[in-house]
This record gives structure tokens, sequence and C-alpha cells, in this order.
């Protein structure tokens, strides 16, 4: 099973420049001006800035702000029904006014290449590679995070969910990733790279209990496709309005990345934009920053009162699943110390989180949320 979370199971291509150039001129008519590889944790992403070189009937107009050329890892790439069902999602949200990036067709048509890559460690292996239009902005991890920052962050989560009800895709049945939150328990075979006994304990204890009170009760939780991983990496923020009700510097402008996305109960979606807004809170305490997020999020999609109540757990099994996935990744491969971008922070705010009671929790959540009502209706 531990397979399963290995980063060597997901294989990265070997790439050059010039090869990424190549592939541009050949499948999609463009020349490559410039090329820059951006963070990615199985993935190749490379930014990409072209003109054209020919005629692509399927490709309007030139990106201004250039392209993403997207490299899957060996093993997402076995799945192209998947890859569809995830462009289609895309153009759902899209379609529903939230700022997404679209893929970019091939001269032939097609929204992705299958190609034969060279793989780290000198194996080949057919790998998926897209093209999708660069949506400008600036990740919302590299602005400083305010309360109406953690609200519209809600706001947003809930308008993605609520655009895609009712979307189904059979590329989405039975796919399973690591970060999915219902395999939380398999994370009991990695628990020893957890070197404190205290540290493995809680999590042990946050996934018996997660078992117990989330997964165990699966059929009474609302349902539907969710994004799956709202973190701060994966939302772009833009310069809001002089006369922003929050009177806030920035908007939450887009989302990135469905490499996540699936079938899950809405509380995985709003817990996990809960989680990654409470660890990035330096000035704003993690129950202030998380309740912010849930009142923006109830503003879109409404949760059952037994749906909040379950709500620290699902935080601190998130928050659980960072810390040993990414562990476990820098464990396997230490030169990859991006895997324990979550530990520094992450740590402190579980300790913190579990103690806390969590009626008191849900209370302060709930007097946020009345906060916010209130300073809405006054405007």
């Amino acid at each position: 099973m531990e397979d399963f979370f290995k980063p060597g199971k997901a294989k990265k291509p070997s790439l050059t420049e010039s090869f990424i150039g190549s592939i541009l001129s050949k499948h999609y008519g463009l020349r490559m001006c410039s090329c820059q590889e951006l963070n990615s944790y199985d993935d190749f992403n490379f930014r990409v800035k072209a003109e054209f070189t020919g005629t692509n009937e399927h490709l309007k107009e030139l990106s201004c702000h250039g392209y993403v050329f997207k490299v899957l890892n060996s093993l997402d790439s076995q799945n192209p029904e998947v890859i569809d069902a995830q462009h289609e999602m895309m153009s759902r949200v899209y379609e529903c006014g939230i700022l997404t990036p679209r893929v970019v067709p091939t001269l032939t048509g097609n929204l992705f290449l299958t190609m034969n890559l060279l793989l780290e460690g000198s194996e080949n292996a057919d790998t998926a590679v897209r093209l999708f239009e660069y949506v400008p902005g600036e990740v919302l991890e590299s602005v400083p995070l305010t309360l109406g920052l953690c609200y519209k962050v809600g706001v947003m989560a809930g308008r993605v969910d609520t655009a895609l009800k009712g979307f189904r895709h059979p590329g989405f049945h039975g796919y399973q990733r690591k970060w999915h939150l219902d395999l939380l328990p398999l994370l009991k075979n990695l628990l020893h790279v957890i070197e404190e006994n205290d540290d493995s304990q809680m999590i042990s204890d946050v996934i018996k209990t997660f078992q117990s009170r989330v997964l165990d009760q699966w059929n009474d939780l609302s349902q539907g496709m969710i994004h799956g991983d709202l973190n701060e990496g994966n939302l772009l923020v833009t310069k809001a309005a002089h006369d922003d009700t929050w009177n806030d510097d920035h908007n939450v402008s887009a989302i990135l990345d469905y490499g996540d996305s699936a079938y899950q109960p809405y509380v995985f979606e709003v817990a996990t934009a809960m989680t990654y807004m409470s660890i990035l809170s330096d000035n704003i305490s993690p129950q202030t920053a998380s309740g912010y997020v849930l009142a923006g999020y109830l503003t879109q999609n409404d949760l059952s009162d037994r749906e909040i109540d379950l709500l620290k757990v699902c935080v601190c099994a998130r928050i659980a699943q960072s810390l040993v996935i990414g562990a476990y990744s820098f464990h396997v491969d230490p030169s990859n110390d991006y895997t324990l971008t979550t530990a520094k922070k992450g740590w402190p705010r579980l300790r913190q989180l579990w103690k806390m009671d969590t009626e008191e929790l849900v209370r302060e959540w709930r007097d946020i949320g009345s906060l916010c009502r209130e300073k809405l209706a006054a405007v």
C-alpha cells in the first residue's frame, strides 16, 4: 500500500527546453520565446511565452499572458478518461463565470497528446502532455492574508461546488488519488516516518475519529463534484476595487489545478480551504481564519448542522494527510523539500486545533458567520 503514496510511483519525464519548443511548434503551431519551470508536486509545469508559426485553426487568438505547458506524471497519464473528465469539468466551471485555465487544442483538435517519454530512472512510458492558457494573477500565498480574503476564499469554494452540481462524468467513477480525503485511513501504514511518538499517536487518533465520525456515516453527507485542493497555491488573486466591502487589496480571481477533483462530500471541500487558510495565517488565529472561510462558503452552498459539527475533524484530517504524505515523500526522495511545505506551520496548527473543544470551536465559527452577515447587511 505504501506504493500508492510513493513519489517514484508517479514518475516525471526528463525534459529539455528545446524538446518543449519542438512540441509547441510541431503540435500547436507556436514558436516558444521563453520557458520557466513552475513548482509542482508530481507533474512538470512550465510557463511558456510563444508566438504563432503557422495556422492552428483551433487556436483563434494568441494568449497575451502565455501558456502553461503541463506534463502529467506517468501514473496519472494512464487514465485518459480522467483527463477528459477534468477538461469537461473545467469548461463547466468557466462557463459558470469562474476564471480557470482553458485547455488549448492541438493542430488536429485534440485536447492532449500522448507521448512516449524518457522518465527519471531511464525507462520510457506513455505520458500525457497538455497546454493551457496562462491565467494572470498572483498566487494567494504571495499576498498578506486578511479576514476578508479568507471570506472570499470560502465564497469561491462555494461557487465552484454550486457550479458543479449535477455534473457527472464516467471518467471520475472509481478514480482515486492519494489526496482524496476518504483515503485517510491508508496513512496508518506510513506513520513510521513520523519521528515524534506523540505526533504519531495524535495522527492515529485523528484517523480513528475521522473513520468513526465521518467515513462510517458517509451516506448522511451531502455530496457532489468538488475541486478537492483549494490551497494557497491553487487560488489566484488580483487587485480589488477601491470600494471593496472588506477594504481589502485583493480579490480571489481564479482557481487552478483540477487534478484532485472527485465526487466527494462538500464538507471535504470547505474543510480543505479552511485547512490551508489556517496554516497560512500568521496574524490571524487559525480558528478565526477558518471561521471566515466557512462563513463565505455558506453564502453559496448549504451544510447541515451535523456537517458543520464534523468540520473540525475534517480539517484535522486534511492537515494530518498533508503532513504524513509530505513526510513520506521526503523520506523516499530527500532532494524534494517542496514536499515539506506544510510541515513548518502544519504541526503546530494540528496540535493546537486537535486539543480544542469542538462545541466551543463551532460556536466561535457561528459567531463569525453572524458578524459577517451583519457586516454585509450594513453595506
